[in-house]
């Protein structure tokens, strides 16, 4: 991650994206930027609408920054799914001011479905959930990182 430009972000509320074909998981954070909370899920197929939702919630919720999941495979590599999340973000940021931080979000979904499933729920017949969680873990690994960066200056 590029640590200088994670220092230079003031307090208030982060939102998480969790990009995908189909469904766009969203968190968001405490304006302590503590903690991760699930928000809603988004469906993907309309692009345009999409971006109205999310550019609102950013107003309404006043975010002062975004964090969307890169897809990358084991190897580090840049996933599949990657140059469309890359443009995805370049049009979400023309569309508003707030930064926009690409983080790494390995591990996210399977650690969602684990935690739907260690709550008794199928994560079959909790899809949408499921991307909100996995946008709630990715956005408090972020917080993580920011937090350690923010207390070791």
């Amino acid at each position: 991650d590029d640590i200088e430009s994670l220092r230079g972000i003031p307090g208030g509320r982060i939102l998480g994206v969790d990009y995908g074909q189909k469904r766009v998981g969203l968190a968001m954070s405490d304006p302590f930027q503590m903690m991760a909370s699930t928000l809603q899920t988004c469906n993907a197929k309309d692009q345009r609408e999409l971006l109205k939702e999310i550019c609102s919630l950013i107003q309404s919720h006043s975010v002062i920054a975004i964090v969307i999941g890169r897809p990358l495979h084991m190897s580090g590599e840049r996933g599949t799914l990657a140059a469309q999340v890359e443009e995805f973000a370049a049009i979400l940021s023309d569309q508003q001011s707030s930064p926009v931080f690409f983080w790494d979000e390995r591990w996210t979904t399977v650690s969602a479905e684990k935690l739907l499933i260690e709550t008794g729920k199928s994560p079959s017949r909790h899809r949408n959930k499921i991307d909100q969680i996995a946008a709630a873990y990715l956005l408090q690994s972020f917080l993580d990182r920011l937090n350690y960066i923010k207390r070791n200056e």
